[in-house]
């Protein structure tokens, strides 16, 4: 799922918009997605948030329609300092978000399938500070391997 190593470490954003847009582009740039992915990317998460709160940090896995996915891919990224993302169960609620995992799926079922990974991932919290403070792709990959959770 990181075939193009699409991964940014440490980043310095004003917002969720510049974050999620700095994140997308990368996915154009390897050309997994279509041109308008960004376009969906914001658009279901004003509709369907992913902004999760862990034990001790903030995650988002904004993700779109299979329309403008062109192959499967996953894209990682950390933030020098939060942004604030709205809770995927109450859309009331802000949560302050460190790491995105965006997601590029054609299949539904892979969406889901890939969700679930990824909240067994969020379980750990020693992985979740690991990836957090990650700042090269080889320890990122490192780090996913040695989690087994993402094969």
């Amino acid at each position: 799922m990181f075939k193009k190593k699409i991964a940014l470490f440490n980043q310095s954003v004003k917002n969720k918009e510049e974050a999620l847009a700095l994140l997308a582009n990368e996915f154009i740039k390897a050309g997994v997605v279509e041109d308008n992915f960004l376009e969906g990317i914001l658009q279901r998460e004003e509709a369907f948030p992913t902004g999760l709160e862990l034990n001790k940090m903030g995650v988002a896995i904004p993700h779109t329609d299979s329309e403008y996915v062109k192959e499967n891919q996953l894209g990682f990224m950390t933030l020098d300092k939060p942004v604030i993302f709205k809770f995927m169960g109450d859309a009331s609620q802000d949560i302050e978000v460190s790491i995105i995992f965006m997601l590029a799926l054609k299949e539904a079922e892979s969406q889901i399938e890939m969700l679930s990974k990824l909240m067994d991932l969020f379980m750990f919290d020693e992985v979740m500070e690991a990836l957090k403070t990650v700042d090269n792709y080889d320890g990122f990959d490192e780090i996913i391997n040695k989690s087994g959770l993402l094969d």
